[in-house]
């Protein structure tokens, strides 16, 4: 079964059969996991980068996650701050923008 488009052909069949493959290769490599989980063990505490966690601490934050992420792009990020008002029609009028001008690109490509 062929579903022509104008531009070349759909071959549904073949996609099904190559998400299945797909879904297939990730159960196979699934399967070749570890087993050696244990609850109620320290395998349960989280990782952050061999440091344990302080005592009545609520969780571990973004901030400190990705601290080396934020320091090593932090020019660029400052700049984008200026963009955050935390207003949400000004996020509203960027996503109208910004769809304009993909719109336009479209039209005129």
């Amino acid at each position: 079964m062929r579903i022509g488009s104008g531009e070349g052909f759909w071959g549904p069949i073949v996609w099904a059969i190559l998400a299945l493959g797909i879904a297939a290769l990730g159960f196979a490599v699934w399967l070749q996991g570890r087993r050696t989980y244990k609850r109620g063990t320290e395998q349960e505490e989280p990782f952050l980068s061999g440091e344990k966690l302080p005592p009545g601490a609520p969780g571990i934050g973004g901030t400190h996650l990705y601290w080396g992420f934020t320091e090593a792009l932090k020019p660029f990020l400052s700049r984008l701050a200026a963009f955050h008002t935390g207003f949400v029609g000004d996020y509203v009028g960027w996503l109208i923008v910004i769809l304009v001008v993909a719109i336009m690109v479209v039209i005129l490509t």
